[in-house]
């Protein structure tokens, strides 16, 4: 009769802590939302940030309040995010290289299962870009002047600086990496030519479309889309493919209601026409959504590709 008693009153407790956690997660959000871009201000993953909060915003009824904490390509904010409280009132816009990448080099003081991925919301279009004037005209010319003498690049993330390695390794060159705190920094360098190029995450399309800017190498499965006659570094002949997805994390541990509630007003503020139109016609990012399942699973994969990268 006790052991009955005691079974009977387990299942009280676990029904009256579920009907808890389903009204708290009934009731979210009930204040603002801070997310934290990784990136500087005026950069593509800023622009990003805030017109995503702000018509994701409007969907959940509650303000989303941007904070850009820019640094070791996205690291900063990460670092800073594994230690909120998963809530859901503390996400991060980042890009998925700061959770699959920045992990394996250097002191990081997080590894990729300390977030739970609510979604990716674009694919950012990276390339290797330099200033037209300097004497070379694409690529092939470009390494062609680095065997006679030692190139510097702008660089805005840490694997930027491991795709040149390797690119040096086949071509027996070395590169000078000059770091950056984002995409922004990254042009004024190219255009100052206080570097020989650049590694740019999409900020490169206006000027080169202008004439200012020459684009050498793209850095996807497929060729850019808005620059459809450069070749990616695959096609060069270097076994170089990067997929970079735009991600929104929030601290491990978020209950999955708010992961699911979360995930589904990204997935409808991505089709806001401000937001389709900022990535179409100005940060020229391929506009996308990945829900929590898929992104979680592109991240891990990418994450162990990394580190076998690394490990090699």
């Amino acid at each position: 009769m006790q052991k009955r008693l005691a079974v009977w009153v387990a299942m009280f407790v676990l029904a009256e802590i579920a009907f808890v956690n389903a009204s708290v997660s009934a009731e979210y959000p009930e204040r603002p939302i801070q997310l934290t871009a990784g990136f500087q201000v005026g950069g593509n993953v800023d622009a990003v940030a805030r017109i995503l909060a702000k018509a994701a915003g409007n969907i959940l009824g509650q303000p989303m309040v941007v904070e850009n904490k820019p640094g070791a390509g996205g690291g900063v904010a990460a670092a800073m995010l594994k230690s909120a409280k998963p809530d859901g009132y503390t996400l991060c816009l980042n890009m998925a290289t700061a959770y699959t990448f920045n992990p394996h080099v250097g002191n990081s003081t997080y590894t990729v299962d300390d977030f739970t991925y609510i979604g990716a919301s674009g694919k950012a279009q990276e390339a290797f870009v330099s200033n037209p004037e300097h004497s070379w005209k694409d690529w092939k010319s470009m390494i062609a002047e680095a065997k006679k003498k030692q190139l510097s690049f702008a660089s805005m993330i840490p694997l930027d600086k491991m795709f040149l390695r390797e690119v040096g390794k086949k071509e027996g060159i070395q590169f000078t990496a000059v770091p950056t705190k984002g995409g922004a920094e990254v042009i004024t360098a190219v255009l100052g030519k206080h570097v020989d190029l650049g590694f740019s995450g999409g900020l490169h399309y206006s000027y080169a479309k202008a004439g200012q800017m020459t684009v050498l190498a793209g850095l996807g499965s497929e060729r850019l889309v808005d620059f459809p006659d450069v070749p990616t570094l695959s096609e060069l002949g270097y076994d170089i493919t990067f997929e970079n997805y735009v991600v929104i994390a929030a601290p491990q541990g978020l209950p999955e209601e708010v992961n699911q509630k979360l995930s589904a007003a990204f997935a409808k503020a991505i089709q806001d026409p401000e937001y389709l139109d900022m990535m179409k016609n100005k940060v020229h990012w391929v506009p996308l959504y990945l829900d929590s399942a898929k992104v979680t699973a592109s991240i891990r994969k990418m994450s162990a590709s990394y580190k076998k990268m690394m490990d090699e």
